[in-house]
């Protein structure tokens, strides 16, 4: 007898064989089970790779949107500060000639000691713009996007903590 003739001879569906129990044909085996409740491995990885590809999608769309308010707001202090630079040296040039003469025509000091307080006055002026100024860059820039990845960096905590 051949090895394919001895194997189906002894394969418990063949009706000769020795065993003659009846098997229920509609019964599903173990590994008809297993593969139905059981995916197959390549689609739990495409289901993975598209969880990741659609989380990275929403935090690019996030950052985007984001960016495009931070352009602008970063375009804004650009032309603030630009508009201030320029109109801030001419104020000065004229503010700096006034004073002089006012200081020696009121005060009757000398030009080197009216050109001092005026300096300082101007020092002061300066440092109050600068203070307003810094106050504004203070505004953190993307702040949906940080908050955001806080909270999956606390669920990633959480979950890292209770697959202990």
């Amino acid at each position: 007898m051949s090895v394919n003739a001895r194997r189906m001879h002894e394969h418990p569906l063949n009706p000769c064989h020795a065993n003659h129990s009846r098997i229920n044909l509609m019964a599903p085996t173990a590994s008809h089970e297993d593969r139905a409740v059981k995916p197959p491995r390549s689609d739990l990885i495409r289901g993975a790779i598209a969880s990741v590809v659609s989380y990275l999608e929403l935090r690019l769309r996030l950052f985007g949107l984001e960016f495009r308010e931070a352009g602008l707001h970063l375009l804004v202090l650009g032309l603030l500060l630009a508009g201030t630079v320029v109109c801030f040296a001419g104020f000065g040039v004229m503010l700096i000639v006034f004073l002089l003469y006012l200081m020696m025509l009121i005060l009757h000091w000398a030009w080197g000691w009216s050109a001092l307080a005026t300096a300082g006055s101007l020092l002061f002026i300066s440092l109050a713009v600068g203070v307003i100024f810094r106050a504004r860059i203070a505004k953190p820039l993307f702040p949906m996007t940080f908050a955001e990845l806080q909270k999956d960096r606390q669920w990633l905590e959480h979950r890292t903590k209770s697959s202990r």
